[in-house]
């Protein structure tokens, strides 16, 4: 599990740096251009500076595990500071421009926008080249460089391959976080099973109930059952024939319970079954053949006597779950001292 967390954080690292490359190779574009447009002068050498040190607060926001307030307010301030220059040399539109860097860049420090935000500089980077180039007359006293139009081809075939290897790499990153997902599942389901019989265990069982009781007019029944004189057992017959007869009586209760509820390790050789229907003849006639089943393979398997004792109790609506055991374990142990061999779901007093 920890190999595809470390494939799937490094996965995330190169996906940012192609993002980050693509915003940068964006600025650069729009920076080359403006150059080609009015010259490398003093302005447009700011331009840059000024969007370098906004990209490195961008970076440093994705990689700040506190507060991204610095580098939020590094990327506005960068972005007003800029803004009255780029307005007096080339116009109003970069109104729309500085707006919509911010917006692009606030979003690239968020983890789950970083695309739409890179793509966002990209593809806008783009359209303002080719506005300059289609429509000149909107930008008063520029003449057109016949250069701008192998800018605008080479450009989009940069923004093409870059678009195709993101989508390449989410595809993978996203393909490890479903195999990340389905193991996380798997380790879930493992913590909810005992390793011995394959059913669940006492957590899941605690869990479970849990989440049922809040179901509002919930009413079901549990089953604690016990296996008679399991240490004599294991004491004459060994604790491999121990284990086998857990996993048979374990069998028993599954094949039995069928869609009727679930089947639980409580600890030991105790066991519990969660019945959703509360009909006392549906739950003694389904314990009634566990037991013949269970008889039925010590017979079988030792030429002995298998039986299991048990308590019934029933949930009602404003029950407590350690109430209800307590119950359950109480009508066992009358079970167990009048006996033993037998279910009982009420107690004579």
């Amino acid at each position: 599990m920890q190999s595809i967390v470390k494939m799937n954080e490094e996965l995330k690292i190169r996906l940012f740096y192609v993002l980050s490359i693509t915003a940068i190779v964006a600025n650069t574009i729009g920076f080359i251009s403006n150059a080609i447009i009015y010259g490398f002068t003093s302005i447009t050498i700011f331009t840059l500076v000024c969007a370098i040190i906004m990209y490195i607060a961008g970076i440093m926001g994705m990689y700040t595990k506190n507060s991204k307030l610095p580098s939020v307010i590094i990327l506005v301030l960068g972005n007003i500071i800029e803004f009255p220059v780029l307005y007096l040399v080339y116009g109003a539109y970069y109104i729309l421009y500085m707006i919509l860097g911010i917006v692009s860049t606030v979003l690239f420090l968020e983890e789950k926008w970083q695309i739409i935000g890179s793509l966002f500089i990209f593809f806008y980077d783009g359209i303002v080249i080719y506005i300059k180039v289609m429509y000149p007359h909107l930008f008063a006293g520029i003449e057109i460089n016949p250069n701008l139009i192998a800018i605008l081809v080479t450009y989009f075939i940069a923004m093409i391959s870059i678009v195709m290897m993101s989508i390449i790499l989410m595809k993978h990153y996203h393909l490890q976080q479903d195999k990340l997902s389905e193991l996380a599942n798997q380790l879930q389901e493992v913590a909810h099973l005992d390793p011995l019989t394959h059913i669940y265990n006492r957590r899941y069982l605690v869990e479970y109930l849990n989440k049922k009781k809040k179901i509002e007019n919930q009413e079901f029944a549990v089953a604690l059952l016990d296996i008679d004189d399991f240490k004599s057992i294991n004491d004459q017959y060994g604790h491999i024939y121990g284990d086998q007869t857990l996993q048979a009586f374990s069998d028993c209760m599954k094949k039995n319970m069928d869609n009727k509820g679930i089947v639980t390790r409580f600890g030991g050789e105790e066991f519990m079954l969660v019945f959703d229907d509360i009909n006392h003849e549906v739950i003694e006639d389904t314990l009634n053949k566990v037991a013949e089943e269970f008889a039925l393979y010590g017979k079988q398997s030792k030429g002995i006597e298998l039986s299991f004792s048990g308590g019934v109790e029933v949930f009602y609506q404003e029950d407590e779950i350690v109430k209800l055991f307590n119950r359950a374990d109480h009508k066992l142990y009358y079970a167990k001292h009048t006996g033993k061999k037998k279910i009982v779901f009420d107690i004579d007093v």
